[in-house]
């Protein structure tokens, strides 16, 4: 008879306090900024490194994809990332910034930047 009453005493209480919620726990999100500020707001320089470092992360996404495409076709990595360009992966290729140059990552088959 004891263990016809532990089951179901069990999942009445478990199904009951799956149902609360803590009072301390915040309805709505906090938000990001004070109110009042917007990105305009923020000094030139940090507005153009936090764009430019989005359009750089956007960039060697699509150079990675261009990378794995001609490694999926040709069955290799190339030697060196001209070759993917010299092969019509990569229609635009973006600009390295200053001292750096783009390379390729044979382990996780990535295109990242190093230094010259």
């Amino acid at each position: 008879m004891t263990p016809r009453l532990i089951l179901p005493s069990t999942m009445v209480l478990l199904l009951t306090a799956c149902g609360r919620h803590s009072e301390n726990s915040p309805s709505a999100p906090a938000p990001a900024a004070e109110p009042g500020k917007s990105a305009a707001d923020a000094p030139a320089g940090i507005a153009r490194s936090e764009a430019s470092g989005a359009e750089l992360a956007a960039a060697l996404g699509e150079l990675t994809q261009a990378l794995r495409k001609y490694s999926f076709e040709h069955h290799r990595l190339p030697k060196t990332f001209n070759e993917v360009v010299a092969a019509g992966y990569v229609n635009n290729m973006p600009q390295a910034p200053p001292g750096k140059k783009f390379e390729i990552e044979p382990k996780t088959v990535q295109v990242v930047l190093v230094k010259q």
